[in-house]
């Protein structure tokens, strides 16, 4: 674990309101129902997760909540603001961001030019200046250039600043989307099978990096397969069949006899 990554305390999170409210969310494709009046908050600060099998609907629910997809009933809310018919990167400049269970990153793009698109969202040059050159967007550049640098070495990947993306393996790739999604400085970082494609070596430092983006204040919402890296979460919420069926600490959603029937082998 790099110096910039060793981890500093977490204030006591009890006390802190919601940042992400889902609210009876309902989805369905032609006659098959997807999502069931799902309810549930992700509280500011914490690292909350959400668990289920193939087809329990997590895929879904992300992408209802990140805008890539409209819910055919209920809302949500992002620090009390209803954000159900907001697009994608009006979310994102709420601070709402997002990885993908498979990988994506700009194949062709360098891994600086790709952690560097992360920032695009929070600039303040318009097309015209930065086309232009003028001072404020020679400024954002180099800002954007700087954060760059910082955030590669802060996920350890410098060394592959100069490498093409898609050359990289898949482990790679995910930390490269992991690292861009941070450069967009968001309040609610929404990552969906990050250990995906990982090493248990990378899965061990993943875990590291999710506990201190936290204890900088990004609010985090984990889909996640694998239970060791689940265990990172403040507090679980266990989807079946499209319904919310347990909430609670990982421990406790563990031991629930509703979820171990459903998902957890009994």
């Amino acid at each position: 674990m790099s110096a910039a990554l060793q981890q500093t305390p977490v204030n006591s999170l009890a006390s802190q309101p919601a940042l992400l409210e889902i609210r009876n969310i309902a989805h369905n494709f032609g006659g098959l129902v997807v999502l069931r009046d799902v309810c549930f908050s992700v509280a500011q600060g914490k690292i909350t997760g959400l668990i289920g099998p193939n087809g329990s609907g997590k895929t879904t629910l992300f992408n209802i909540a990140s805008g890539f997809l409209r819910p055919k009933a209920g809302d949500l809310l992002l620090n009390t603001q209803t954000i159900t018919s907001c697009s994608v990167q009006q979310r994102s400049r709420l601070g709402l961001v997002r990885t993908f269970q498979t990988p994506k990153v700009f194949q062709h793009m360098s891994v600086r030019e790709n952690i560097e698109m992360g920032f695009y969202a929070s600039t303040r040059a318009g097309l015209i200046s930065t086309m232009f050159a003028t001072p404020a967007a020679r400024r954002e550049r180099l800002e954007m250039r700087e954060k760059a640098e910082k955030t590669a070495a802060k996920f350890d990947i410098t060394h592959l600043l100069d490498m093409t993306a898609g050359e990289l393996p898949a482990g790679q790739q995910r930390i490269v989307e992991i690292a861009r999604a941070y450069m967009n400085a968001p309040s609610l970082l929404m990552l969906d099978e990050p250990s995906s494609g990982l090493s248990s070596d990378e899965v061990r430092l993943l875990r590291q990096w999710i506990e201190t983006l936290s204890a900088e204040g990004i609010t985090i919402l984990l889909v996640s397969h694998d239970m060791g890296l689940m265990s990172v979460c403040h507090d679980v919420h266990a989807l079946y069949f499209g319904k919310v069926i347990a909430s609670g600490s990982m421990s406790a959603i563990q031991a629930d006899p509703t979820v171990r029937e459903a998902y957890l082998g009994g």
